[in-house]
């Protein structure tokens, strides 16, 4: 415990000493010495935080950016399997677009991690832009006075002066990077978002069918004419709901009945 030093003066018994006598200081003293210390953090602290804060939000980003794409290549390797081998069953397919679907509420899981994340690095972005704000404020109205006293034939002082000069026009700049940092931070929000109310057109893999759906209608159009398009996706539509597979698979399985149904080159 801290101690304090009292000097007592001479007594008239003894005027030649002087005790020295060590008495200890209040406790509740020193806290609030060092409260003044602590209570708020430097702004290298702050900067910590902040760096700390966006390096989490942009890997949990990257995270969900590299699920999405791992689910996209297993959606494409699962259509071609079920373009390609005549024996694989809807039963199989429907086995493993559910262990896909499982897949995808855990990337839901991934995304409202990631936005947690975004949305602490934002408010942080935001402290920082209104701490820099109420700097530059201060700053210019100091700026404003020496300008003042200046014109008026006062005395100021000339470094103080020109190290305000140097410090605005920085300060305006450090809210200018933090302003287009919360704009970015809400755009890969805005976009997270997006991708947890779409996620199965987020992960989802078209080309294949999008390339079969083009063959079945061509040769639709000797059937159908001009209504070729339209009866051959209602079709795909009535599959993918009789059989409860999306609608690429659906494409798919119409495609593989078409080929069956077409002659070999020996007939």
């Amino acid at each position: 415990m801290p101690k304090r030093v009292v000097i007592k003066e001479p007594s008239d018994e003894d005027e030649e000493k002087k005790e020295l006598i060590i008495e200890p200081m209040e406790e509740e003293a020193v806290r609030e010495e060092t409260k003044e210390v602590t209570a708020r953090p430097s702004t290298s602290e702050k900067e910590r935080i902040l760096e700390e804060a966006s390096v989490d939000a942009e890997a949990a980003y990257e995270t969900v950016m590299d699920k999405i794409d791992e689910l996209k290549i297993r959606e494409k390797v699962t259509q071609q399997r079920f373009m390609q081998h005549p024996d694989m069953t809807l039963s199989i397919l429907k086995k493993l677009l559910q262990k896909w679907d499982a897949l995808r509420e855990d990337l839901i899981k991934n995304i409202q991690e990631a936005l947690e994340k975004y949305s602490r690095l934002k408010s942080l972005l935001e402290d920082r832009f209104s701490s820099i704000e109420e700097e530059l404020y201060v700053n210019q109205v100091e700026l404003d006075v020496l300008h003042q006293r200046e014109e008026q034939g006062k005395p100021i002082s000339v470094s103080k002066k020109e190290e305000l000069e140097n410090l605005i026009p920085a300060l305006r700049e450090k809210m200018a990077e933090t302003d287009k940092k919360i704009k970015e931070v809400e755009e890969k929000i805005e976009e997270l978002r997006h991708i947890a109310d779409n996620i199965y057109e987020a992960t989802s893999y078209k080309e294949l069918s999008e390339k079969l759906l083009n063959q079945i209608i061509e040769v639709g159009y000797n059937r159908w004419g001009e209504e070729a398009d339209m009866r051959v996706r209602y079709l795909i539509g009535e599959i993918a709901q009789r059989e409860g597979i999306p609608r690429e698979y659906a494409t798919i399985y119409l495609w593989k009945q078409w080929r069956e149904k077409q002659p070999t080159s020996s007939e």
